[in-house]
Parts: structure tokens; C-alpha cells; sequence
């Protein structure tokens, strides 16, 4: 029992499970009033004064930085003999277990528990009377009740995680958000009925920035690195966030404000949610459409993964999330010089590109040919026969009328008139993102003349040197996607010499990621094998226009050229470098 007549010195232990109620509800200051309320009423003193001990986490774990720094504290200070605890839940809700083994700790450290609802008595020794003591001849009169109370709490927890988090995941399988929000959204409401239920919305602040990386891979004309540096260099930084303390109870910095690199990059164009999938573990394997849009369509998400993940939305409804590929094979076969066009030859059922292998026979004879079987009957193609109708297309398309080009020409430069807009909108971000940049260099030399502390003009001088290199970033991203008409004239130039001489590049190129950047001049889409054979690709602007001429060449042509139909130009976009 406590003397009541002498002071003993105690320690207090506080915890709440979130930083919300940190604040809220029973919060650690409610706590704390009747910790020394316990302490006053038991002649009690707590050490360190008016500074108690500390947790923001769940009672379920064991690594607390809080009750660490409590018992570290009293293997220093010998003269700890108490710990008050608000009640045995406050304590642990990790169940009998765990609570044994805490108080165990406590009193292997000569320190026993107190609690303010007076659960918790001291332990006796059965044969005080004669003076002797044993282990087992020391028991807890409350033994039994504080274990059942122990019990209870991990119950408790049980009870209310089941009831909350499964609600969540209806919610979730429901279409709807739960959680902090990715990147690119923030967290709404959308009303039901007479029920408000949380969804994502776009983020005014970044969404033009995702849209456009989407946008930029879908094209197929940029490297991942060149899409990057170009979303940096309309002032992309990453969202900052609160850094919290160790115990969650306060904010001790902030993350973020990072310019975005490519492996960030690849994780944000091969996330299903940014299309408005959710793929996500609660949904078992089973993708939803979210009750939310997306920020880019399906069609654009797809085109953008380029094959890698392909997400299918059946009649039904259903989703269905595909990766087509066998890495190992990929690697293995990837710019096989037998198949030098099995990456620029779609299958006409899945209109993915043709693997290429050569299968044997009984009798040991090789029969090389293009094939695919991604979720489908195998289609196979005789290489031959494939190579050879694809170069009578190619043959097909060659260039005759000396006169189209320079028709062609006026056209290009009628269309960058009106794209002139969409490259001013470009320019102005940039031109806003270095006058932000500038400014903030004029206030840290400023700051910089203003110190004599060495340490500090370092740092200046480093952070200086920063804003500088992204100057010079920034400026060179906006002046790579200038285009004048200086360009188009080098653009004509180069269509000139590849529509002279495409059967020479696109049948004998030997360089495959060269092949494959020319068959996207050529083709808007690269075709299937089924439109090589029919006759019926669809060709990029310059050949479509070169078709169009050759129809209505003898009609009168104005100063400006022949002007195609808007069906033609609609999917014509000015090259950027």
C-alpha cells in the first residue's frame, strides 16, 4: 500500500490511437488532468514535472517511442516506484499477452502500476505475517479482473475495426475512396441520395500536370526522360506534406516539393486509377470502375502503356486488367533479325504486336513465322508470306506527284497557325515557372548579403546554385519545343526524302528502333496484318494527304494549298523536336 505520508515519485503514461484524437474525444491533455489527480490523491509526485510520457499510435503494437523513453527514463532515475495510467485499455488493447509482458517490464524495473479507476492493487505476499517471501507465495489480488479487462480491450479493438474497416471496403468495392487521396486527386463528397459518400476529385493544382504526361506518352514520339524534363519545365513539383514526430503527436517538417523523375513517372502512367480503375487489394483481384472520373479516359490510359497494361471494360460492366507480355521471352526474342517486323505488325484480333519464332517439323525443318495468342487462338502468320505483302504496300505507297509536297507544305504551316495557341499556353507556363524561379534566386542572394554566418550563406550559396540549374533547365525545355516555320521547311525536307525513298527505309532498315520510329511516320496507327493484306491501313498525314491531292488535284488550288478534310487533320500534331 502507498504511504500516505510520504511522497514517492511516479511517472505517467499517456496514449491515444491517432493525432486526431490527439485533440479530440478523451485527448492526452484529459488524460493528463486525471494522471495527476491520481498522483495528488496517493501523495504521489510525477516525474518529470508536468511532462509525462507519451504515445500517438495503436494500442495493438508493441514499438512505442513513448513507452520506450518511460522505462529509459526510469532506469536512470532509481527513485521511480509508480507508473498512473488513465485505465488498463489506455495501457495496451494487445490482450492478456501483451499486457503481461508490459507490466512485467515495469516490474522488473521496480515500478508498479497504478490506474485511475482503482482496478489495478498492489500485489501481496501471503506469508508477510511470518516474514518469509517466495515466489509463488507473492499474488495480485486483481489478477483475474485486470486480465479479463486486458481481454476486453483487444476485443474492443476486434469489434470496432470489423464494423469500421468493413464498412470501408463496401465503400470501396462500391466505386467510392477511402484514404488519403493519389496524387493528382484530393478527397470529396459525392451525394447519394440523402448521404454524402467519399470520393476523389481532380486537384486544380496538379491535374493539368498528369493529364499531360498521359497525353505526351500516349503520342509515342517522346522518351520517358523527355516527357519528364518537359512537366518539370511547367513548374511540376511534387505536393508537400506534413513530417510527423515520432510519436505522431506534432508536426516537425514537411516532404515533397520534388521535380518528378521518370521511375515516378512510370508508376503514375501504369496506375489503373488515374483512368478511374481501382485495382486495389480490398477489391481481391476483381478491378471496379470508381463511381468517380478518372483523369484520363481508358482509351488514353491504354494507348499511354503502350501494351504493358491493357484494361478492358466488357458489356457488362466488369473490368478486366491484362498484361500481355512474358518478360523473359521479350528479353530473349526482343529485336530478333529474322522478325524485323514483328513490333510494327499488329494481330488482327488483339491488335497487339506478333511474336516471332520458328517452330520445327517431324522433320527437323525449320518453319519460321509471326504469331500471337494472348488470350485467344493462336493466329499465325508464314513469315514470308507476311514480309511479302507487307513490302506491296509499302511499294504501293510510293511517292509520284513532284507537285504534292509544296501544296503539302502550306497546309503544314495553315495547321501550326492554329496550334500556335496550344504552344503559347506551353509558353507561358514556362515563362511563369522562371519568373517564380527567379524571384526566389533574388531573395536568397538577398538573404545572402544580408548574413555573415558562415553556415548559412553555404547553404545559401547551394540553394542558389539549385535555382539556377533549374533556370537553365527550364529554359532549355521551352526553347526545344519552339517550332517556327524555319522547322516545318527542315520537316518537309525530311518527309521529302523518306516518301522518295520509304521502300529502301522500311524494308531494308536494319536498325529496329529506327524501323519502328519511321512505320510511326507512316502509319497513324500501326496496322494489323489483316489491313496490310486488304490494303486499308491508316496512314499518318502525310500519306493521307498525298491521297487526297492525287482525288482532287483537278480542282483549282488556292494560294494556300490544297486544304484536306478536317477528318484528315484532326489527328495531325505539329512533331515537337
Amino acid at each position: 500500500m502507498i504511504d500516505n505520508q510520504k511522497i514517492e515519485d511516479s511517472v505517467s503514461y499517456l496514449r491515444v490511437s491517432s493525432s486526431k484524437q490527439f485533440q479530440n474525444g478523451e485527448s492526452i491533455l484529459d488524460q493528463k488532468g486525471i494522471c495527476i489527480n491520481v498522483a495528488y490523491a496517493k501523495n504521489l509526485k510525477i516525474v518529470p514535472e508536468d511532462e509525462p510520457f507519451i504515445d500517438v499510435f495503436s494500442g495493438r503494437k508493441e514499438g512505442r517511442p513513448g513507452y520506450e523513453l518511460l522505462k529509459a527514463y526510469i532506469k536512470k532515475n532509481h527513485n521511480v516506484k509508480w507508473c498512473i495510467i488513465r485505465c488498463i485499455d489506455r495501457f495496451t488493447r494487445g490482450g492478456v499477452l501483451m499486457y503481461e509482458t508490459m507490466k512485467k517490464e515495469l516490474e522488473g524495473l521496480g515500478v508498479q502500476l497504478i490506474d485511475s479507476y482503482g482496478v489495478i492493487q498492489p500485489s501481496k505476499n501471503t506469508l508477510e505475517h511470518l516474514g518469509i517471501e517466495y515466489d509463488w507465495s507473492r499474488i495480485r489480488p486483481s489478477e483475474i479482473t485486470e486480465l479479463v479487462m486486458a481481454q476486453q480491450g483487444q476485443s474492443e479493438v476486434t469489434n470496432i475495426l470489423t464494423r469500421t474497416i468493413g464498412a470501408e471496403i463496401a465503400l470501396v468495392r462500391d466505386g467510392y475512396h477511402i484514404g488519403p487521396p493519389r496524387e493528382g486527386f484530393i478527397n470529396g463528397k459525392m451525394l447519394v441520395g440523402n448521404k454524402k459518400k467519399p470520393i476523389q476529385v481532380e486537384d486544380p493544382r496538379y491535374v493539368h500536370f498528369y493529364i499531360k504526361m498521359f497525353d505526351l506518352r500516349a503520342l509515342g514520339r517522346f522518351t520517358d526522360q523527355e516527357i519528364t524534363d518537359q512537366i518539370n519545365a511547367m513548374g511540376y513539383r511534387s505536393n508537400t506534406r506534413n513530417k510527423w514526430s515520432k510519436n505522431k503527436d506534432r508536426v516537425i517538417g514537411s516532404t515533397g516539393g520534388k521535380k518528378l523523375t521518370v521511375k515516378h513517372l512510370q508508376n503514375i502512367i501504369s496506375n489503373p486509377i488515374y483512368c478511374g480503375v481501382n485495382n486495389g487489394k480490398w477489391n481481391i483481384k476483381k478491378p471496379i470502375k470508381t463511381r468517380y472520373p478518372g483523369l484520363v479516359d481508358i482509351s488514353t490510359f491504354n494507348t499511354a502503356n503502350k501494351g504493358k497494361i491493357f484494361i478492358e471494360e466488357n458489356r457488362d460492366g466488369s473490368i478486366v486488367i491484362h498484361k500481355n507480355y512474358n518478360p523473359h521471352s521479350l528479353k530473349r526474342m526482343k529485336d530478333n533479325p529474322l522478325f524485323p517486323f514483328k513490333s510494327v505488325v499488329l494481330c488482327p484480333v488483339c491488335e497487339k504486336p506478333f511474336f516471332g519464332s520458328v517452330s520445327k517439323g517431324k522433320s527437323g525443318k525449320g518453319f519460321p513465322a509471326y504469331h500471337c495468342s494472348r488470350n485467344h487462338k493462336q493466329y499465325g502468320v508464314n513469315k514470308n508470306e507476311l514480309e511479302k505483302n507487307l513490302t506491296n504496300l509499302i511499294t504501293e505507297l510510293r511517292y509520284k506527284d513532284v507537285e504534292f509536297i509544296k501544296s503539302f507544305e502550306a497546309t503544314l504551316i495553315n495547321k501550326y497557325k492554329e496550334k500556335e495557341d496550344e504552344l503559347g499556353e506551353f509558353a507561358i507556363k514556362t515563362t511563369s515557372n522562371i519568373a517564380d524561379l527567379e524571384a526566389e534566386k533574388l531573395q536568397k542572394i538577398d538573404a545572402f548579403s544580408g548574413t555573415q554566418n558562415k553556415t548559412i550563406r553555404e547553404t545559401l550559396e547551394r540553394q542558389i546554385e539549385e535555382i539556377q540549374k533549374q533556370i537553365i533547365e527550364t529554359e532549355e525545355q521551352s526553347n526545344k519545343l519552339e517550332v517556327n516555320k524555319t522547322d516545318i521547311h527542315a520537316f518537309i525536307k525530311n518527309v521529302k526524302y523518306l516518301m522518295e525513298h520509304h521502300e529502301e527505309m522500311l524494308i531494308k532498315e536494319s536498325n529496329f528502333t529506327v524501323l519502328r520510329a519511321l512505320f510511326g511516320l507512316v502509319f497513324d496507327v500501326l496496322p494489323t496484318y489483316t489491313e496490310i493484306v486488304n490494303g486499308t491501313p491508316k496512314l499518318s498525314l502525310v500519306y493521307k494527304i498525298s491521297e487526297y491531292y492525287k482525288d482532287v488535284k483537278s480542282l483549282t488550288a488556292g494560294d494556300g494549298g490544297i486544304e484536306p478534310p478536317p477528318k484528315v487533320l484532326e489527328t495531325f500534331v505539329l512533331p515537337l523536336n
